[in-house]
C-alpha cells in the first residue's frame, strides 16, 4: 500500500466517524431546540479531525517507512483529478439544490425560520454537510479509481 492510499483511508474513516458523531449531535440539538453550544461541537470536531488525521498519518508513515511502496504519480494523479472533479461537481450541485429550495420557498411566501438561531444553525450545518459529503466522496472515489497493486 502506498502512502497516498493509506492517507485516504485514514481521512475517510476519521471523517465518517467524527463528522457522523457531530451530525448526530446536531440532529439531537435541533430536535431539542438547544443549538447554542453547537459552535463548540463544531470546533471540537474540526480539531479532532485535524489532529487525528495528522497523528495517524504521521505515525503510520513513520512506522511503515521502509515497507511503503513508491507513489505511482501517473495513474494515482489521474484518479485524484477525476475524483476531485466529481466532488466539486457534487458540491456545486448540492449548493444549487439548496439555492433552488430557498428560492422556491421564497417564491411561495414560505417562512423557513432562518432568522432564528435554530434556523441559522440548521442552515450552517447543511452547508457544512455539503462540504463533508464532497470531501468524503473525493477521498472514497480517489481510492476506488487508484490502480491496485
Amino acid at each position: 500500500m502506498n502512502r497516498r492510499r493509506l492517507h485516504l483511508w485514514i481521512s475517510l474513516l476519521v471523517g465518517v466517524l467524527v463528522w457522523g458523531a457531530y451530525f448526530a449531535r446536531v440532529a439531537l440539538a435541533v430536535r431539542d431546540g438547544d443549538v447554542g453550544g453547537l459552535v463548540y461541537w463544531f470546533v471540537g470536531a474540526l480539531a479532532v479531525v485535524l489532529v487525528a488525521e495528522t497523528v495517524l498519518s504521521g505515525a503510520v508513515a513513520w512506522l511503515l517507512r521502509r515497507r511503503m511502496r513508491a507513489l505511482d504519480d501517473g495513474p494515482t494523479l489521474m484518479a485524484a483529478l477525476k475524483a476531485g472533479h466529481v466532488a466539486l461537481m457534487l458540491l456545486v450541485g448540492l449548493v444549487l439544490l439548496a439555492a433552488a429550495v430557498l428560492a422556491i420557498a421564497a417564491g411561495m411566501g414560505a417562512d423557513l425560520g432562518l432568522g432564528a438561531a435554530r434556523g441559522q444553525a440548521v442552515l450552517a450545518n447543511a452547508l457544512l454537510a455539503m462540504v463533508v459529503i464532497a470531501e468524503l466522496t473525493r477521498a472514497g472515489l480517489t481510492l476506488a479509481l487508484m490502480p491496485r497493486g
